[in-house]
Formats: C-alpha cells, sequence, structure tokens
C-alpha cells in the first residue's frame, strides 16, 4: 500500500483497518456489495445512509464517517462476511461469548473513529500539523531500527565481508509453560527436562501471546537476543511498508531500567544512544515513548538480559515497575522480558497468569542449515558444511553446538582453519575464539589502529618530555590490554552501571601528571574499541556477549596457582554458605555458567589445585543438587574427569530413591553426553521408560528425551508408542502428550494413537478433545467425527463440548505447519 503524503497516522490507522478487514471479507464480492448492504441496514434503522464515494474515502484516505453508527454497519457486514457470526445467531455459552466478542470489536473501532475525531475537524484536509512531526520521528526511529536490528550480533572475523542477521538466521522452537512463577529453575543455566505440559510452539509466538508481561528464558548463548534483534527486524521493516500491527518494537537493555528516570524517559535515553549511529537523526524524547505510537497501536517493549541486573532486589525492583505500568497503562505498553533461567522464588511475583516460553537449541537441522549459511561465501560450502558437521560429530560437539552463539563461534574457528580440529570444551572453544580475535582479526587492523591511536594521543603533547611520557605510559597499556579486559571484566560483573573507560581509568595505569582525564579516557577507547572483543554502546564499551565476559573474568581470576587457591578457597566457602574471605569475588562467578569456565581453570593444570578441586566435587556429587550440578556442567560442556562424572551419573540414574523423580532421567541424559559414555545412558533411559515401578512421568520423560536424540528416533518412538497405551488413568494427560510427540514425527505414526485416545473414556475429558481437535486440523474427516461425538456428549462437562464445537467451527482456519497444534493451544486459551 502506498503512503499518501501528509496523512496523520490517526487516518492511517482508520484506513489500513479497513483494508485489512475488506482483504479478508470480500473474497469474489466487491467492496460496493458490502457498502450497499451497509446502507441497507441503515434505511431499515431509519437513517440517511452515505453515498458509496463518501464511503470510499474512508478506504483510500482514513477520512471520518460523519457518524460512528455509519461506520459501525459496514464493519458489521464485513465481520460477518469474514465468518464472525453474529451473537443473535447462536445460543447459550457460545452466544455470550460471541456478545462479549462483539462488544470488544465494537469498542476497537470506536477507538479508532474518535482518534481520528480528535485529530483533525471534520471535513479538513491532511495538513503538516503537529500529528506530521510524531509520524516522521516515528518514521525515522524505524528506519534505524530496522538498521540496527539487521547487524549480526556477533560480529566476523573471518573475512571482510559482515554477515547481516537474516543472512545466517535460523528460526527456533520454544516451550511455553504452565506459567512464569510455577518453574523450578533453581539449576540456573542447566538443560533442564520439560514437563508434559509443555507445548513446543515457534519461538515467534512469544510476541503473539494477549498478555501484557511476557517471560522468554534460555541458558547462555541460546539466541534470545538474536529473536528479539530479528522481530525487531522483521516487525519494523513492515509496518515502514504500511502494513497495519497492533504493536511497534523497542528494544532496550534491561540495565537501562535500573536508573531513576520514569519507563518512556529510559526508553528515550536508551534508543536514541543505541541508534543514533543507525541514521537517527532527531532525538527521541519522553513523550515519543509516553503516548501510543499509532493509532490503535501500543508498544512493544524488549526487555534482554534481564540476567545481567546485579542482584535479586534489583531485579525484584525493574519486575515491579513492569507490573504496575501495565496496570496503570494496559493500552501503550506490552513487555517481553528474556533471561537465563532464575530462581522459581523471583517469578513468583510475576503470578501464574504471565506466559513463560523457554527456548529451545538448535535441532541438528537448524544446525546444519545454520552453518550452511555461515559458508555461503568459501569455496564449496556444501563440501565445508559436510566437514564441518563431521568434526563436530567426531569431537562430539553436536549437541554443545547447537546454540546459536556457540554455532557461531565454532563456525568461524572451523572457516578459519579448516583442517585444525575443533576445540575440546567451552574453555576451549572460548580460549580459542579469543586468540583468533587477537591473531588473525586482519581486517580490523588492530596494530596499526593501535599505533596510530598511541602516535595521536602523543602527538597532543607537545613539550618532548611530556610527548614521550604520554608514548611510554601508552604503549604499557597497548601491551597489557589483555590483562586489563580480564580486570575490566571482573569489574563488570560486580557492577552492570560502571562504564568501562571508567574502570581501566580507576586502575593503576599511571596516567601521566600532564595528561588530562579526558584526553587519557578517550585514548583508552580508542583502544577497546578495535578489539573485537566489546562493542561501543553510546559512550560505554560491553562485552561482545555476556558469556565471553564471563570467560575473559574468571582466565583473570585463575591466572595463577596462588589466584587458583584462593578462588578454590572462596568456592567452598560459598557451597558451605561460610563468608567469602575475598570480598571483591561476587557470588555472580558461581552460578553454572561462569562457574563452569572457572571449574575448568581450576581443574586444567593438574597440580594440587587440581587434586582438591576433585575431592570438592566428589563431596558436591553426593549431595542433594549432586545430579543438578553434574548435569548443568556437563550440558556446559566443562572439562569434568570423565570417568569421575560418569560414575556419579551411573549412580543417581539408578538410585531407587531418585528413580521416582525426574533426577534420575536428568542423570541418564546427562551420560549420555559424558565421552565414551553416550550407549550407556541410552540404556538407562530405555529401562526408566520400560520400567513399571517408575512414576509414570518419569517414563514419559525418558521416552521423549530418547526420541529426541539423534540415532535413537525410532527406539524413542516405539517407547512413546507404549506410554500412550499404558495406564489407564495417568495425571496431567501424558498418554496425549506422547501421542503428539509422535504427531509431530509423524502424522501416520501418531493420528492412530491420538485417535484412541480421544475415544478412550478413561482419559480425561479435556485431554480427549485435545486429542480430537488434533487430528481434526491434520484429518478433518478422520476427525470431525470425533468432536462431534464430544460436542454430543451429554456425560461430559460443557466447556469441554464447547470447545469441541468450536473447534469444529473453525474449520475454516488454515492449519499451522506444526498440524494445529497452534490452533489448539489458541481455542484452549
Amino acid at each position: 500500500m502506498s503512503k499518501r503524503r501528509g496523512l496523520s497516522p490517526e487516518r492511517q490507522a482508520l484506513r489500513d483497518a479497513l483494508r485489512e478487514l475488506e482483504d479478508k471479507a470480500l473474497r469474489g464480492r466487491d467492496r460496493t456489495e458490502a457498502i450497499s448492504e451497509a446502507n441497507r441496514r441503515l434505511q431499515q434503522d431509519g437513517l440517511s445512509p452515505p453515498a458509496i464515494t463518501t464511503v470510499g474515502g474512508w478506504f483510500e484516505n482514513g477520512s471520518r464517517a460523519r457518524d460512528f453508527r455509519f461506520l459501525w454497519a459496514l464493519v458489521r457486514v464485513l465481520l460477518e462476511w469474514s465468518g464472525q457470526p453474529p451473537a443473535d445467531t447462536l445460543s447459550g455459552h457460545q452466544r455470550a461469548e460471541a456478545a462479549g466478542q462483539w462488544a470488544a470489536t465494537k469498542k476497537y473501532w470506536k477507538t479508532l473513529y474518535e482518534q481520528v475525531k480528535a485529530s483533525q475537524p471534520s471535513g479538513a484536509q491532511p495538513a503538516e500539523d503537529n500529528s506530521v512531526p510524531l509520524a516522521r520521528r516515528l518514521n525515522s526511529y524505524l528506519h534505524a531500527a530496522v538498521r540496527a536490528a539487521r547487524e549480526h550480533p556477533y560480529p566476523g572475523i573471518s573475512g571482510d565481508r559482515q554477515l547481516a542477521l537474516a543472512d545466517v538466521y535460523v528460526h527456533q522452537q520454544a516451550y511455553l509453560c504452565q506459567a512464569s512463577g510455577s518453574e523450578d529453575t533453581t539449576n540456573d543455566d542447566a538443560t533442564p527436562v520439560e514437563s508434559a505440559a509443555d507445548s513446543s510452539v515457534p519461538a515467534e509466538a512469544v510476541f503473539c501471546t494477549d498478555s501484557s508481561i511476557c517471560l522468554l528464558s534460555a541458558g547462555p548463548g541460546a539466541g534470545k537476543s538474536t529473536l528479539l534483534r530479528n522481530q525487531l527486524a522483521d516487525s519494523a521493516h513492515r509496518l515502514l511498508n504500511n502494513r497495519t500491527g497492533k504493536t511497534v518494537p523497542v528494544m532496550v537493555r534491561a540495565t537501562s531500567l535500573t536508573s531513576t528516570d520514569p519507563l518512556p524517559t529510559a526508553l528515550a535515553k536508551d534508543t536514541t544512544s543505541s541508534l543514533k549511529q543507525f541514521g537517527l537523526l532527531e532525538e527521541l524524547r519522553t513523550d515519543f515513548f509516553r503516548h501510543p505510537p499509532r493509532a490503535g497501536a501500543r508498544w512493544l517493549v524488549l526487555v534482554d538480559g534481564f540476567d545481567e541486573l546485579p542482584d535479586a532486589d534489583t531485579r525484584s525492583a525493574v519486575l515491579q515497575m513492569l507490573t504496575n505500568t501495565v496496570q496503570v497503562e494496559s493500552g501503550l505498553y506490552r513487555f517481553i522480558v528474556t533471561t537465563r533461567p532464575l530462581p522459581q522464588e523471583e517469578l513468583r511475583s510475576l503470578g501464574s497468569h504471565v506466559p513463560h516460553f523457554r527456548l529451545q537449541p538448535f535441532s541438528h537441522d537448524d544446525l546444519r542449515a545454520y552453518a550452511t549459511r555461515q559458508f555461503r561465501s568459501l569455496d564449496n560450502p556444501g563440501e565445508r558444511t559436510e566437514a564441518f558437521m563431521t568434526g563436530l560429530k567426531r569431537g562430539d560437539l553436536t549437541s554443545f553446538a547447537c546454540t546459536p552463539l556457540m554455532a557461531s563461534m565454532l563456525c568461524q574457528l572451523y572457516a578459519a582453519d579448516p583442517a585444525r580440529p575443533l576445540p575440546e570444551g567451552r574453555t576451549g572453544v572460548y580460549q580459542a575464539f579469543v586468540e583468533l580475535i587477537y591473531e588473525q582479526n586482519t581486517h580490523k587492523s588492530i596494530k596499526t589502529t593501535h599505533d596510530q591511536a598511541i602516535r595521536r594521543f602523543k602527538d597532543c603533547h607537545q613539550i618532548p618530555k611530556h610527548n614521550q611520557a604520554a608514548e611510554r605510559a601508552a604503549q604499557q597499556v597497548r601491551d597489557h590490554l589483555p590483562e586489563l579486559i580480564g580486570r575490566l571484566a571482573c569489574k563488570k560483573i560486580f557492577s552492570t552501571t560502571v562504564t568501562a573507560v571508567e574502570v581501566l581509568a580507576s586502575l593503576n595505569l599511571n596516567r601521566p601528571e600532564k595528561v588530562k582525564e579526558p584526553l587519557w579516557n578517550a585514548f583508552l577507547g580508542d583502544l577497546l574499541r578495535p578489539t573485537g572483543l566489546l562493542i561501543q554502546h553510546a559512550d560505554n564499551f560491553d562485552f561482545l556477549h555476556q558469556t565471553l565476559l564471563e570467560y575473559c573474568a574468571v582466565q583473570h581470576l585463575t591466572r595463577n596457582e596462588q589466584m587458583r587457591t584462593l578462588m578454590l578457597r572462596n568456592l567452598i566457602d560459598f557451597s558451605s554458605c561460610r563468608a567469602i574471605r575475598l570480598t571483591h569475588i561476587p557470588p555472580a562467578i558461581y552460578k553454572p555458567s561462569p562457574l563452569g569456565f572457572l571449574l575448568d581453570g581450576l581443574l586444567a593444570p593438574r597440580d594440587r589445585v587440581t587434586d582438591a578441586t576433585v575431592r570438592f566435587l566428589e563431596k558436591l556429587a553426593r549431595s542433594d543438587d549432586g545430579v543438578s550440578l553434574l548435569a548443568t556442567q556437563v550440558h556446559l560442556r566443562t572439562m569434568l574427569p570423565s570417568d569421575f562424572v560418569a560414575a556419579h551419573l551411573t549412580r543417581m540414574s539408578g538410585d531407587e530413591v531418585r528413580g521416582w523423580s525426574l533426577e534420575s532421567v536428568k542423570a541418564a541424559t546427562a551420560l549420555m553426553h559424558v565421552d565414551g559414555h553416550r550407549e550407556a545412558g541410552a540404556t538407562l533411559l530405555a529401562r526408566q521408560a520400560n520400567d513399571p515401578r517408575l512414576d509414570f512421568s518419569v517414563r514419559y520423560e525418558a521416552a521423549e528425551t530418547l526420541k529426541s536424540a539423534a540415532g535413537y528416533r525410532d527406539v524413542g518412538a516405539a517407547l512413546l508408542t507404549r506410554v500412550t497405551m499404558d495406564h489407564p488413568f495417568l495425571r496431567r494427560g501424558f498418554r496425549v502428550r506422547a501421542a503428539e510427540l509422535l504427531f509431530e514425527e509423524s502424522q501416520k505414526a501418531g493420528t492412530p494413537s491420538l485417535m484412541r485416545l480421544a475415544n478412550d473414556l478413561t482419559v480425561d475429558d479435556s485431554e480427549r478433545g485435545r486429542a480430537a481437535a488434533i487430528v481434526f486440523y491434520a484429518d478433518r474427516a478422520a476427525g470431525a467425527p470425533l468432536l462431534t461425538r464430544l460436542a454430543n456428549d451429554p456425560t461430559l462437562h460443557s466447556p469441554e463440548r464447547v470447545r469441541a464445537a468450536a473447534a469444529l467451527a473453525s474449520r475454516f482456519r488454515a492449519p499451522s505447519r506444526l498440524g494445529g497444534l497452534r490452533d489448539v493451544a489458541d481455542l484452549e486459551s
């Protein structure tokens, strides 16, 4: 749709809404028929209808009808033609639901009408009034946001051409958990076992819920920020092309919400500083985010890096601020909050009504697609991809590489030297990646850039002795820059508000007396900028990724035996809840992700500190949290002694006490990822899935986990088939969920199980309806009788009968690529 010059945002919104509704409704009819039908109804009500040409102005220019009743008469016709039945044609529960839907829809169109009425006097022509600068600012913002979001978040280091995000982006899946406050996430960065109540959906579903606040969690480098950036780029691009949308996205760092500024001010400051380098020509002011961005739309605030806030109190304050904001301004903002997994008690304050999505890693096929896109500019990209995937399999790195950050680093390491074996373990990958940045990032000419920075710095001092002193000080900083970056990382872990230049300036770097502090700080920034480890954000520098910051900090903290001894002593004290001896070591260093780097640093040299660390781990492995500790570190590819870990995980997976909980599945799953013990872990999972003594949820999780493991898909599918037939009285619909997994894998394999369960009187009523609906969306001829039988069954509760009827009534909806599972979830909500 072309954009008419001078058209106000309010008129654009009304025009676009009418056109969108028209596209859905007409389908072979024409606009004149709809207008004639609306005018007929108006005449029946004793009203003089508008001319057809006048109504045409509503569609072309978003001009305002002289009476809302005229507009609503036309909208009603189009809604009915698009499939929304009038409430008076229904009865019972359906009539009540339809009446509520019509009331809400009428309110929406009345809002559009009133906004156009308030923006211009009736009959006035479009003019360059106050609405135009707002539209221009929004347009400028969207253009800059698209340019920023399309940049790849992890800059390449293996060539001159920088890949755009769209060049390599691969869509991921997410699990929709029951509630934000109901999940036990005490394992922090662990990859937890999903419950049977979870539903796999495209990750983009997080942006499509009706909830004012939505939570998205995942481990380090799992693609949270990348998902937000991709959504921002796509959504802003659509808005620039005059496609209507209910939300306008804006991305903000969680740390920017911790100031004393009100939310609109914080958004304005963070967005302006982030986008000015991407062509934002005018400062975004508080008022820009204090009002709706467009008529009928609200801001979709993408809050990134919530877990990077320094402590639980700060995180609680930010959550409270978001909650209060949506209560006061329910129509102005929606929030999507991304975080690494946090303890359950921190999320409980959000309430069970807040959706919580957990982003899933790449599948094996996703990883292959990602590698193919990364290598598209190399010679023989297909051969490169196959060689890369073979190298991952040889090093048992395939599952480890299934997060966007790790996949990006491994692809770049391979591209830099295809003949070199890929590193072992997470610390090995980060070490090789940092070395590659320092040694082979030649297209940025780090040495030359630093030489030029030193020359400019010393030439600012004309007196020879001052010139020489400045040069010596500058050279000293450059020579010790890696160590200084490590010290910076330590400070940044402790405090997220301090700037990088402030940290380096506060260190004892022997700034010459005659060198002014602003000049010194500017020079430090010139050294940091080209390193590739940090990226500039306004006047500050942030590490390329939070996990890279953790690696650099731990490397600095374990740089010699004395420091390693102190770090182990602190770790022992911390695990025993005793006072930390080194007050400058923050508790954040003991979270699972940095803890993995720390354990690698303590174990690698194989000296007396290594022996003491193994003894400490032996004690921890026998504690109540032993399974979580070992499983988490195995998934993070921490280089723990293989035999030591395998022995404990084997014991834990067969422990009769743990056998009745999901901990046994977690232990067996982790065992599959220990070098040389893959088959042993798979055998334990199969045994758990077949053991009638175990809780059914344990058997289900074992079968599902095995089905998802490369090379064991058929075995897992057979176990899931058996699960759908076992245990006539089950909690939480495990049998139906098992059948769904079979269905997602193969419609032919899953449909018989779903049909059987839909007719099984021992299955919960709601689960029978869900099974029937899934069949219906895939095969209407097979599913319609099932739904009809449920809708007419007087022994069922009324809500279940209504859901079955609603599924039948939605026969015109196109099934999703998940075979209708998303549509079923919509019905249930």
